[in-house]
């Protein structure tokens, strides 16, 4: 938990300048549609530096919960706001990120939906000796992607993460990709080789 408070104020400041484009654009949506965004500071706050990191490492406004997937159609529905808000929302009660809800949702609602999340991205990792296995998470049934897909493993895992290196074991190339992109963002060493039907990424922290 600890670890997790860190991460998320070291984003809030990192991003703080940039957050502000997003809370105007979120506002001009709510508005629009008659939704609301997360009444949790923190949630929201989260959300929006997710999404200012994702638009600062892809070059676009991925859905915050989800690495870009490769297919352009499905990365296209995924810009956020995706094309998935009122299907999630008759589901959920919010969207899938849970940073858009009808603006009668309750207090209790939006904390439900709130806690879905974050049981569904805080699943156990499989880490052994520097090595993250990232594969073998269940999938999303609208866009066809694990929750938590490797992104978010690798993000999670970083916070409070003391070696010099991490290797990462993901089953798909774009995952690799989208790594490798992460990796330049950030400033990370990145190499990747092919492992028995798998990709094995290599990110180093010092040279």
């Amino acid at each position: 938990m600890i670890n997790m408070m860190i991460g998320f104020f070291k984003d809030y400041f990192k991003f703080k300048e940039a957050a502000k484009k997003q809370q105007r654009w979120i506002e001009k949506y709510c508005e629009k549609n008659n939704y609301v965004m997360n009444p949790s500071w923190m949630m929201a706050t989260n959300l929006k530096s997710n999404l200012c990191e994702m638009e600062a490492t892809f070059g676009k406004r991925y859905c915050p919960c989800f690495e870009p997937s490769g297919d352009k159609e499905l990365d296209k529905k995924m810009m956020c706001p995706c094309e998935f808000v009122e299907d999630e929302i008759a589901e959920y009660g919010t969207c899938h990120c849970a940073l858009f809800g009808p603006a009668d949702l309750s207090k209790e609602q939006w904390k439900a939906s709130s806690q879905r999340l974050m049981d569904e991205y805080q699943v156990p990792k499989n880490i052994k000796d520097g090595v993250l296995d990232t594969r073998g998470m269940i999938m999303d049934p609208r866009r066809g992607l694990p929750i938590p897909d490797a992104m978010h493993q690798v993000k999670s895992t970083l916070n409070g993460y003391k070696g010099k290196s991490l290797k990462v074991i993901v089953e798909r190339e774009q995952e690799a990709i989208n790594l490798k992109e992460i990796a330049a963002y950030r400033g990370y060493g990145f190499a990747q080789e092919a492992i028995d039907g798998a990709i094995e990424v290599a990110l180093t922290f010092e040279s």
